[in-house]
This record gives structure tokens, sequence and C-alpha cells, in this order.
């Protein structure tokens, strides 16, 4: 399968961003019966919290919410539904936040965000929050933005005052508003899940950091090459392919997305479930598939903002293969993992034996990954080669 979206590397063009091998296996699922309502319903909730800064319509021009009007079938546009949606915007929002890494802004906003929201996690995501200090009956800390009466800082942020920033308090507020609607085990497993998110976020923040340093303070500041994208400099800004195998499964919010399909169905799996041998390997899968198609069609605009965090690039700088090489072997391998994901998926939905909830759980997973190949491959998110 010869995937264009990597012609940024090698020179390919093609009408659409993606061969059609991968598409053709793959069904894509109806819009949901009321995906304008939902639509309005994401679309007013960025307007009003002002979480994208006024850029609302550029943000919406990526085609976001077609995502959102596919991914979790005809289940009733409730609360949790609606509060899914808006966990999936937000958390495409945050990663647009930490991309600053990737295209040379300083990282000290992002850095404080990602403290910001564990604190909001860290007071929220208990079984009983008002035992937790300065939280309040709502789930929220009190000294975060949006928590207590006057967003006052209780002074837990290691000289760093929280930063007032809408992002953040739509963060704390969707949190509150989501522990309202959820049982503690789902809370507790989501909040460690965003937790790992954040982690990660933060662990190449801190990497990006140290390598700018780095380039900037070496001879090549002099050099007639000296605005040399760093990752053109050498293999070092490149992840192996063990780094980035052993990495990837927590880079990026893959679990948290199953948090959202859990939320959007409203099931209320046990932590057992999440144990148990045949769902850790369709969650492994599905975090493959999820992440390889991502790198997949989102290599050109991140070769051009100098991440190495793809495996495409893990296969040419360490590989030694092309690039149509390495596209047409990640391809392949996105389809494996599809289908390997989907036959998983039947024999949990076909068992008898298996509860209700968990053959929903797997369907959906199933639908999820689905719409999410799909948009993929046709947004406008990940159809250029500026970074994002």
């Amino acid at each position: 399968m010869g995937v264009s979206s990597y012609r940024g590397m090698c020179g390919l063009a093609a009408e659409h961003p993606g061969g059609p091998d991968l598409l053709a296996g793959v069904a894509r699922p109806a819009p949901h019966g009321e995906a304008g309502a939902l639509r309005r319903d994401v679309g007013a909730w960025l307007v009003a919290s002002g979480v994208l800064g006024g850029d609302v319509q550029g943000f919406l021009a990526q085609g976001h919410l077609d995502l959102v009007a596919e991914a979790w079938g005809d289940v009733p546009r409730g609360p949790r539904l609606v509060a899914a949606a808006k966990w999936l915007v937000l958390t495409w929002i945050l990663d647009d936040r930490f991309d600053d890494q990737w295209i040379g802004r300083p990282v000290t906003a992002a850095r404080r965000t990602v403290r910001a929201l564990t604190d909001v996690l860290d007071g929220g995501s208990g079984v009983d929050s008002d035992s937790v200090p300065g939280g309040g009956s709502d789930g929220v800390p009190d000294g975060v933005p949006g928590g207590g009466l006057d967003g006052a800082s209780d002074g837990g942020w290691d000289g760093i005052e929280p930063p007032g920033d809408a992002l953040v308090e739509a963060f704390a507020v969707l949190w509150r508003e989501t522990v309202e609607l959820t049982p503690p085990q789902w809370r507790a497993r989501y909040a460690a899940y965003f937790r790992a998110y954040l982690d990660t976020s933060l662990g190449y923040l801190d990497e990006a950091s140290l390598r700018d340093t780095a380039f900037r303070d070496t001879a090549f500041r002099d050099a007639p090459f000296r605005d040399t994208p760093f990752h053109d400099l050498g293999a070092g800004a490149v992840q192996t392919v063990p780094e980035y195998l052993r990495r990837r499964d927590q880079d990026g919010a893959v679990s948290c997305a199953a948090g959202w399909i859990e939320l959007a169905h409203g099931l209320d799996l046990a932590d057992e479930v999440f144990r148990h041998p045949r769902v850790a390997d369709l969650l492994m899968r599905f975090n493959h598939v999820v992440c390889w198609v991502n790198d997949l069609y989102s290599a050109e605009g991140e070769s051009a903002a100098g991440n190495g965090k793809n495996l495409l690039r893990s296969f040419t700088v360490h590989e030694g293969l092309a690039p149509q090489e390495a596209s047409d072997r990640l391809g392949a391998l996105c389809e494996a993992e599809s289908t390997t994901l989907e036959f998983l998926a039947d024999g949990i939905a076909r068992d008898p034996s298996s509860p209700g909830e968990v053959r929903a759980f797997a369907l959906g997973l199933v639908r999820f990954t689905r719409a999410l190949i799909h948009w993929t491959a046709t947004a406008a998110r990940y159809r250029t080669e500026s970074p994002r």
C-alpha cells in the first residue's frame, strides 16, 4: 500500500493521503442518528469555554467533529455521550498544546498545563472527593482554576502559579461533570490513564527542551546550515523501533479513548475485566491500530515539525528502509492488526459466557477504530505538510 501522506519525505503525490487497501478493508460506520445535534453540543461548548482562544472555526475546519459524529454508534445523546465527545476533542487540543515541543516554542506553558491538569485529577479521582485535602464536594480541588470560589492557588505549585487559562478551566469543569456521571472504578482507572498520558507528554517536553538547548549550545549555531531542523542533523532525534514500541503504548491518549468508549456507552466494567487476557490482548491491538494509523497519516506534518516519534521515521532512519518501503510496511502492519482486533472482538461478542457489557465494550472498540481509521485518512488535520 503506497501511503502518500509520507510524500513530504519521499516526493510522492496522490489524490488522497493513504492508499485504498486499508480503507477498503474497514467498514466506515454510519453517523450517529443525532449527529447534527451532537456536533452542535460540542461546538457550543468550544465557544462557551473559550478553550481555543476564539479560533473555533479554524479548529473545526480540520474535521474533528466528523469523528465525533461516527465514533460511538447510536447510543443515546445524553450527558455521558456528550462528555465522551468533549473529552475526545479536549485531548486533541491538549495534543496541539504539547506539540509546542516540536516547533520551537517555549515549553514552559505546556509544562505548567501538565502540572495543573495532574492536580485536577489528583484532587477529583477519589471515591469520596470530600476526603481529599483542599477538595470540594464537586471533586475539583479549590486551588485549581475553576475549582474554588475565586480560583485562588492553594500554594501547591512548586513556586509556579497555576496557569489560569481556559484549557485548564475547561478540563476542571469537564472532570467535575464526569465525576457526577461515572462510578468510582471508572474514575480511578481513567484518572490513571490520563495521568500516564500527561506524564509521558511531560517527559517528551523535557527531552525536547534538552535537545533544543544542546543544539543551540553547539558549534552548529555558527555553521552554514545552522537553520537546518534538528531532526535532519542525526538519528538521535528519532526513536529506534524498540524504543518506539516500548514507549508508544503510553504516548498519546489511546487508553483514555477506551475510557471514552466505556463512558459513551454507559458501561460499568470492573477492573478485573481489563486484566482478563482476552480483553488485555484486545486493548493492545486497539492501541497498536490507533497509534500506527496515526503515524501512517501524520508522518508528513510530523516530519515537517521535526517529530521523531513516528514508526515510519524509525523504519527509515534505523531500519534502512526507503520511505515507500517504510510506508508499505506500516500499512501492512495496520491492516494485519486491524483484522486481528476485529477477530478478537468478534470472538468475545459471540461467546455466550461473555457478560453483556464486555461484549458491548468489544464491539464499541471496533466501531471507534473503524471510524478513526477513516477519519484519520481523510481529515484535514493530517493533510498538510505544515506542523500543527
